[in-house]
C-alpha cells in the first residue's frame, strides 16, 4: 500500500497535467506514492498520454464537468495511501523530494493527523504567490469596494485600504507556522481522520471558494492549517478556467464568495453583505457621474474596478435568490453557482 495518494482533478489541461506528473516522476524519488486522477470529461486522450509515462496510474472519469469539490471527493474515495495529496493540475514540483519533505514535516508536527499542510506555491517566473490567510474572509471587503472608499481614502489621503493586514498576510508566507486556512492548490492531509469526520467538500460548490469553504468546516471540526515555509511549487493558477474569459471568472469567484458566506455565516450575513454590494454600486454610480461633470480622469486600476463593480452587481441580479434561499444540490448534476454553464452541463 502506498504511503501517500496524489489526487489531481483535471479538465481540458493536457500539457499541464503531463508536466504535473512527469515532474512528481522526476523529482519524487523517495516517495512511495499513487497518482489517482479524476478527470472531468475533457473529451481528449489524456488517460492514453498518462499512462505511457506512468502506467500504475489510477484514472476516474467523470461523466460531466463535476467541478473541483465533487471530482476531489471521487479521489479521496478512491484513495488506498495512509496520507493525502490533494494537486492542482498546474503545480509543477521543481525540487528534488518536495513532497517527500512536506510528507516527512507533516508527520513530525504534534498532531499529523489533526494537521493539514500547505507549502509555498509561486508563480511561473519564481515571484511572490498568495497561498494562505490569516483570517477567513467576511462582509470588510463590501465595506472598502466602493467608489466612496477609493477616491477619498486612497486617491486623495493617499492611504492604501488595508496596507497593514496585507503586509503581514505577505510576511506570514515566509515564516512556518499555524495559520487560519490554506489555498487548495495543495493541500496535505491524514486519510482516515478525514473518512472518519467525512470533512468532505461541499458538492454545492462548482469552482472556486470550495477549498475556503472547506477549510472553515475542517477547523471547526478541530483540525490546524499549518503553513511549511521551507519547500516551494511552481503553481500556473486558473488554468482549468482562464480560457472562459476575464469576466466569467471574476463573476464565479464573486457567486462562490456569497455562497460561501452563506455556508459558513448564514443568510442573515450574506443578505447584509448582498445589500452592500447595492450601496457600492449607487455609490459608484453618483460619484463617478459628478467626477464626469467636471472631467475628471481616472486611472485604469479605477476603472477595471468600476467594470468589476458591474460586473458583481450583474451576479447579484442573477443569484441573489439562489443563494439566499439555498437548497441542497448535492445529489443533482447541476450547482447553486456556475457561470460556466456551457461548460459543465451533463451530456
Amino acid at each position: 500500500m502506498p504511503e501517500l495518494s496524489i489526487i489531481i482533478v483535471n479538465y481540458k489541461n493536457q500539457d499541464l497535467i503531463l508536466q504535473c506528473v512527469q515532474s512528481i516522476i522526476d523529482y519524487e524519488p523517495q516517495l512511495s506514492y499513487e497518482i489517482i486522477v479524476v478527470d472531468n470529461h475533457s473529451e481528449d486522450d489524456s488517460e492514453e498520454k498518462l499512462k505511457t509515462i506512468y502506467p500504475e496510474l489510477k484514472w476516474i472519469p467523470m461523466a460531466y464537468n463535476s467541478g473541483f469539490g465533487r471530482a476531489n471527493n471521487k479521489g479521496i474515495a478512491a484513495a488506498n495511501g495512509e496520507y493525502i495529496l490533494l494537486l492542482n493540475s498546474d503545480v509543477i514540483v521543481k525540487d528534488k523530494n518536495t513532497i517527500f519533505n512536506c510528507l516527512e514535516q507533516l508527520k513530525s508536527l504534534p498532531e499529523p493527523n489533526k494537521t493539514v499542510l500547505g507549502t509555498r506555491l509561486i508563480n511561473e517566473d519564481g515571484s511572490f504567490q498568495e497561498t494562505l490567510r490569516l483570517k477567513f474572509p467576511g462582509i470588510r471587503r463590501e465595506f472598502r469596494a466602493n467608489a466612496f472608499y477609493i477616491l477619498i481614502v486612497e486617491r486623495l489621503l493617499k492611504r492604501k485600504s488595508n496596507a497593514k493586514e496585507k503586509a503581514l498576510q505577505k510576511e506570514a508566507h515566509f515564516h512556518s507556522g499555524e495559520v487560519e486556512w490554506i489555498n487548495g492548490a495543495f493541500l496535505l492531509m491524514n486519510l482516515a481522520e478525514i473518512k472518519n469526520q467525512e470533512l468532505f467538500f461541499d458538492s454545492d460548490f462548482f469552482l472556486y471558494g470550495e477549498d475556503v469553504e472547506w477549510c472553515w468546516r475542517a477547523k471547526k471540526s478541530g483540525m490546524k492549517f499549518y503553513h511549511w515555509q521551507e519547500q516551494e511549487l511552481i503553481h500556473i493558477g486558473s488554468a482549468s478556467a482562464g480560457s472562459f474569459g476575464q469576466k466569467k471568472r471574476f463573476q464565479q469567484i464573486q457567486a462562490s464568495d456569497w455562497l460561501y458566506l452563506k455556508k459558513t455565516r448564514g443568510s442573515f450575513y450574506t443578505f447584509l453583505t448582498m445589500m452592500l454590494v447595492c450601496k457600492n454600486q449607487l455609490l459608484d454610480s453618483t460619484l463617478y457621474f459628478l467626477a464626469k461633470l467636471r472631467r475628471k480622469s481616472f486611472s485604469d486600476s479605477e476603472k477595471l474596478q468600476r467594470v468589476q463593480r458591474k460586473w458583481t452587481y450583474e451576479n447579484l441580479k442573477r443569484f441573489y435568490y439562489r443563494i439566499l434561499f439555498l437548497k441542497n444540490f448535492s445529489d443533482k448534476n447541476s450547482f447553486v453557482v456556475n457561470c460556466y454553464s456551457e461548460s459543465s452541463r451533463p451530456r
